[in-house]
């Protein structure tokens, strides 16, 4: 027996336990169905694959690979039901994974991107993914007004600087951007990292900006599958532009990547059938029910931003400004009684606030009661309620409904595990 195992039992007990009492908010996570878990474990998550997504390659390659290689094409068709792309690669290990992989495909050093800023809700690690490559940056501009960007002062960068890239990957997002507003060179090219938003484009609820750009455009549209596509962590990479694609696909792997993460692949395949199936009704639920919240909390005295319409949100998230010291004291509340939300200390915040995410509640199937509760609950941390029984118990009796809905019903589970455990 090893003497690690206690430690290990200990630390998973702690965990289980958090999580089943928890109230998840958090913008950045969703939670996996037991259909699309089937995968993880299979006997085909050791397996080997080498090469590209568009082409097989039969002369540097394993075994088995010619049969993997048939689950990238499963996903390439899936891809273009669902996104309309031409080229669709699950390869990557994560959204940021997939952005360096990029760079390093299309970019060389002493190159130069423009990039969103942290401030205007860009992701932290681009600046610093660039840097070290050896590729400049320039920050868009952003109109804090419109809470978009500032694509007159964009094109004017575009039309009198060599740009050789345009980097957009939003961690904090209320409305899309207007990326057709954006006038590229011919030779630019514009990546979209859609992390937050992937899962409620397929149907509708988000447009595809897949669809706003012709084919011969240099756009990529890109993600990690873990949040609004409540899939595993992979990175999806996609593009109607096969030429474009070709300059990446089998630099990735081998060049960058070697041992593609099968299972996540096989999973996400998974998860993708579920988007077909039940996304349209899982991302339009999303959407209704930030807004509700995001009406009930501003009704209960927070200030939650909107845009002139009154709309709060076109995505799971919503943003709710406070100072930085009642913030601090109430992410601190908040996480003592296990509600899980993030700070964030930026100008899109109007300089501090929370940022909150809707997705994995919905998964849930939690709707209007619910929304209720978690108002209630959020106004009584807000006002500094000494109440901590009558939240802690408003908190369990949420946490104890967390059946997941928007998937299969057991008789198809089945069928597949028993395929990929049994066979």
């Amino acid at each position: 027996m090893s003497k690690y195992l206690p430690i290990f039992e200990l630390l998973c007990t702690d965990m289980a336990k958090r999580e089943k009492s928890a109230l998840p908010l958090c913008a950045a996570e969703n939670v996996v169905s037991p259909f699309a878990k089937i995968a993880l474990d299979s006997f085909i998550q050791e397996k080997y694959i080498m090469g590209g997504v568009h082409d097989f390659d039969a002369d540097n390659n394993f075994m088995e690979a010619e049969l993997l290689f048939k689950f990238y094409q499963l996903i390439n068709t899936q891809c273009i039901e669902l996104y309309h792309s031409l080229y669709a690669d699950p390869r990557a290990l994560s959204g940021v994974n997939a952005v360096m992989v990029l760079l390093m495909s299309i970019f060389k050093e002493g190159d130069t991107l423009l990039i969103s800023s942290e401030d205007s809700g860009g992701h932290s690690s681009m600046a610093l993914i660039c840097k070290r490559l050896g590729i400049s940056t320039i920050e868009l501009p952003f109109d804090y007004c419109t809470m978009d960007f500032d694509y007159d002062s964009i094109n004017h960068i575009l039309k009198t600087k060599k740009i050789h890239g345009v980097l957009i990957c939003p961690s904090d997002l209320l409305w899309q951007p207007k990326l057709e507003n954006l006038i590229l060179p011919p030779d630019c090219t514009l990546i979209y990292d859609a992390t937050q938003t992937l899962g409620l484009m397929p149907h509708g609820a988000n447009e595809n900006p897949l669809l706003k750009f012709p084919d011969d455009a240099r756009f990529i549209l890109m993600g990690a599958t873990h949040k609004t596509i409540p899939g595993p962590t992979c990175g999806l990479i996609m593009t109607r532009n096969i030429e474009l694609a070709k300059s990446f696909d089998k630099k990735i792997n081998p060049d960058y990547l070697r041992n593609v993460q099968f299972h996540h692949v096989l999973s996400l395949a998974l998860v993708l059938m579920e988007l077909e199936v039940y996304g349209k009704a899982y991302s339009e639920k999303i959407i209704y029910n930030a807004n509700y919240l995001g009406k009930k909390l501003e009704k209960n005295g927070f200030n939650v931003i909107k845009d002139e319409k009154g709309l709060y949100t076109t995505t799971h998230q919503l943003f709710l400004p406070m100072s930085i010291t009642h913030l601090e004291t109430y992410v601190k509340r908040c996480k003592e009684l296990g509600i899980t939300l993030n700070a964030r200390y930026k100008k899109l915040y109007r300089n501090a606030g929370i940022r909150l995410g809707l997705q994995e509640v919905t998964r849930y199937g939690w709707g209007n009661n619910e929304m209720d509760e978690i108002a209630d609950i959020m106004t009584a941390i807000y006002y500094n309620s000494s109440d901590n029984r009558l939240i802690e118990n408003k908190i369990s009796n949420l946490a104890k409904n967390k059946k997941v809905y928007y998937t299969f019903e057991e008789e198809v589970l089945c069928k597949i595990d028993k395929i990929l455990h049994n066979s």
